[in-house]
């Protein structure tokens, strides 16, 4: 039997399947197994590719074409009306967080065959409006005008064709490119754009939106913070004219989440805030990388503004093989279900100065701190380069992987405990300061260097040199003989050289030394305290 023929014998014997326990059999039969081999006999329909599974409600029965290499949620389906009259070729909406039909009809171009109207009938039954409602595209079959084979397979040609491109152009395809890519993707686009960064310093905030979607981009004004910000979310295309890339000035008034978030007016009307809707869009769109930008952001007290945020951020947790955080503003009408997607992406920006705020320890414990103070006036080479065609990155791709260390013990745990043996020795060194590494920093410590490691970007010192630079130094400040000390222990630890008396007289070579970037930062702090006798991580050079 053809494909014609057998979904011909569904449709005229599906309605008195249950009255005939054969007829019964044999419609099952032709659901699950006879149907599916015609349709890997097609040649753009192969079981390495799509995987064909025959279902059914109580009144109508259907089919599904699953590509397995896609995670965009969408199935090609046939299905069968309630009333035996006509078949559907359809592509649907599997699961909540699929593109929305909106976007899929909007994206997909006219052709004579297909229809993006409301008008497909399934039945009455709630799971005939249910799938009804959930499709995007459809061509209608009428049992007494049935197609031919060859209109069959056309049609499901061009269905196929029709998600390959949906999947080609929004980057939801399984075929991912591999961290390293991403990475390489992302430096040749900046320097394409006439911006000159440190390789290592680009791979490096990679890694940490990774580790965790929250990062802190410092070091002196004008070295182009902002701007790597705004390049870094173009390369994942995300931008401000597709309304994935939000900039939001903090001022100096913010006192708490209102101006972020939103606030009651004194008309009684919610006013939304910026933040609150590039989240909305994120949650709709959870195929789109969002990058929200929050400039200067320590302008006003982040402890203040951004405690919300930075809580419900850490509320998040797996929820049907989904990263889900706990509501933004429970208490809220209209916006209670609102959460923090894993497709947002938060970076801030800072400045240290005397119109600034220093960070709690609150903050700096949920964050990397990413100082760029590298600066190269004299290089030209990316001037001279064309720009490349902004190119969306799966949103999986740069998404977290693990949430608890537990996510990744099976299959990392051995570099896990070498970590871990690391920061043991680290927090013997910082227990006189009460600056030690709690479980929270252990576990994000853990998912950077499993990242870095496993894409080969990094080796094990080049990572840990980071994290320590980024996660521990940052907390370290003071004026009192025991800060001191622990910081020519710190400088012991990452170059096996003890400082000398005159610390003026202290080399920093690199080649030499284990974790040179940490070194150099140590050595900075040190000097400032023996400068001004107090010492902190913000300032950059002491003269």
């Amino acid at each position: 039997m053809s494909l014609r023929e057998r979904l011909l014998y569904v449709a005229e014997n599906f309605s008195a399947k249950e009255s005939d326990a054969l007829l019964s059999h044999e419609v099952d039969n032709m659901l699950t197994r006879r149907i599916p081999l015609s349709l890997y006999k097609l040649s753009e329909v192969n079981r390495e590719e799509f995987k064909i599974t025959g279902m059914q409600t109580a009144l109508f029965p259907y089919i599904n074409i699953v590509d397995k290499k896609s995670v965009t949620g969408l199935a090609i389906s046939y299905a069968l009306s309630e009333d035996g009259q006509r078949l559907y070729l359809v592509l649907k909406r599997e699961e909540e967080d699929a593109p929305t039909i909106a976007d899929i009809r909007f994206f997909t171009p006219e052709h004579e065959r297909i229809k993006k109207d409301h008008l497909l009938m399934i039945g009455t039954s709630s799971d005939a409006k249910s799938f009804e409602d959930n499709v995007a595209l459809y061509v209608p079959y009428h049992i007494e005008d049935f197609a031919s084979d060859r209109q069959l397979y056309e049609d499901l040609t061009l269905f196929i064709e029709i998600h390959r491109q949906f999947l080609k152009a929004h980057g939801m395809s399984k075929e991912l490119l591999s961290d390293k890519d991403v990475i390489t993707h992302m430096k040749e686009y900046i320097k394409s754009q006439g911006f000159t960064y440190e390789d290592e310093d680009l791979t490096n905030i990679y890694l940490s939106l990774k580790t965790k979607p929250f990062i802190i981009l410092s070091g002196m004004s004008g070295t182009g913070k902002t701007k790597l910000a705004q390049l870094l979310a173009e390369s994942l295309g995300a931008t401000f004219e597709n309304g994935r890339l939000a900039l939001i000035p903090v001022r100096p008034d913010w006192h708490d989440g209102s101006d972020l978030l939103g606030y009651i007016d004194l008309r009684g009307d919610f006013r939304k805030g910026a933040f609150l809707g590039i989240v909305q869009q994120a949650i709709q769109h959870p195929t789109y990388t969002y990058v929200a930008i929050l400039d200067e952001m320590n302008l006003a007290r982040v402890e203040h503004y951004l405690s919300d945020v930075l809580s419900v951020i850490e509320s998040r947790k797996w929820q049907e093989r989904k990263i889900k955080t706990a509501p933004l503003l429970p208490g809220h009408r209209m916006f209670r279900d609102v959460y923090i997607p894993p497709n947002l992406l938060i970076v801030g920006t800072v400045n240290m100065d005397e119109t600034t705020h220093s960070f709690s320890q609150k903050v700096l414990d949920r964050t990397n701190t990413v100082e760029l103070n590298t600066i190269h006036l004299d290089s030209f080479e990316s001037l001279t380069q064309d720009s490349l065609v902004t190119a969306g990155i799966e949103t999986t791709q740069i998404q977290s992987l693990y949430i608890h260390l537990k996510d990744a013990y099976v299959e990392h745990g051995e570099l896990i405990n070498e970590v871990t043996n690391e920061l043991m020795s680290l927090n013997e060194l910082l227990r006189p300061i009460d600056c030690q590494v709690g479980y929270r920093m252990r576990d994000e410590i853990c998912f950077y260097m499993i990242y870095a490691i496993k894409s080969g970007v990094f080796t094990f010192d080049q990572a840990f040199d980071f994290q320590l630079l980024q996660k521990i130094a940052p907390r370290i400040s003071g004026g009192d003989v025991y800060t001191f000390d622990v910081l020519k222990e710190l400088y012991y630890y990452c170059t096996n050289t003890f400082v000398d008396q005159n610390i003026e007289t202290a080399v920093i070579e690199a080649e030499r030394m284990r974790f040179p970037r940490s070194a150099k930062k140590v050595m900075e702090m040190i000097r400032r305290y023996e400068a001004f006798g107090y010492t902190s991580f913000w300032t950059n050079t002491v003269r």
